[in-house]
């Protein structure tokens, strides 16, 4: 995961790139569909996979296991 410091500027790390996942998102989304509709924003799928295992971890994705969908809470 990337943070900001003299060397990342905070346009490129992890924490302001959560928030592309954020906007513009709809409930019982996948997560194939999610990464679809922010694939320009990120480098790459382990960049994309970083940001929503930290909105996980913050308690703002809540993932349901039987489906795949994910909801914004």
């Amino acid at each position: 995961m990337l943070v900001p410091s003299k060397f990342t500027r905070l346009e490129e790390s992890t924490l302001f790139k959560m928030r592309k996942v954020l906007i513009g998102h709809s409930q019982g989304e996948t997560v194939q569909g999610a990464y679809r509709r922010t694939q320009g924003d990120f480098q790459d799928a382990t960049e994309f996979l970083h940001a929503l295992d930290v909105l996980f971890v913050l308690g703002v994705l809540i993932i349901e296991e039987e489906t795949g969908l994910f909801t914004y809470a």
